[in-house]
């Protein structure tokens, strides 16, 4: 049910139309890693867009917030206890580390609700955007990598799931660091949660067929 919920905030983000350059990422993502005043004011384009694009960026920032983050972070956290077996460590680990991912993109969000509020004259919060939106895709990307190793603990199943979900952590991670603009690193992400959806899909029905007991 978190995983159902998790699909259905991921595709219940409001319209956010491009106003300025992108650089090849979404205009979400575009938001989330503008670095300087000049690079957000190039992301929010002419006045002839301006408006919307700031009223649409507002808007996203709270779904992300109020739906988006609370889904997906039950969505791995339940995923990575009942991946856990007899490999309680390391699924607590799994969850320490996405559940602080997650944090950190509330923490990212209060930070983008100003910058989208006042991005004529933003406050200096560059830093601390910073340090959130890339922490907080790295330990997402480690997160898929240890339900991954979780998955191939269990049965065959689990071990053809932890593929896509360690190949998708790898590719977000990968981008991150090269070209976080490209996207990729989003499809990443996206592949390593779909994988867990479907074994979550399979192991709702048949718990036996994706872990150990």
């Amino acid at each position: 049910m978190a995983g159902l919920a998790t699909l259905a905030a991921s595709t219940g983000f409001p319209l956010v139309p491009a106003c300025g350059p992108t650089y090849g990422a979404g205009p979400i993502i575009a938001f989330e890693l503008v670095r300087s005043p000049a690079q957000l004011a190039e992301l929010f384009g002419p006045s002839s867009c301006s408006g919307a694009f700031q009223a649409a960026q507002i808007r996203a920032s709270w779904w992300d917030a109020l739906a988006f983050i609370p889904a997906y972070a039950a969505f791995l956290a339940l995923g990575a206890r009942a991946l856990g077996g007899d490999a309680r460590r390391l699924s607590r680990i799994a969850i320490a580390v996405l559940l602080a991912g997650a944090l950190l993109d509330e923490i990212e969000g209060l930070i983008l609700l100003q910058l989208a509020n006042l991005w004529q004259n933003p406050p200096d919060l560059f830093g601390a955007l910073f340090f959130t939106v890339r922490p907080k895709f790295a330990l997402l990307g480690i997160g898929s990598l240890l339900l991954a190793a979780l998955a191939w603990r269990g049965t065959p199943i689990g071990k053809i799931a932890a593929l896509p979900l360690a190949g998708g952590g790898l590719a977000s991670l990968w981008f991150l660091f090269s070209d976080p603009h490209d996207p990729a690193m989003m499809l990443g992400h996206r592949y390593a949660w779909m994988a867990l959806l479907a074994l979550a899909a399979i192991g709702s029905i048949r718990p036996r067929w994706v872990r150990r007991p």
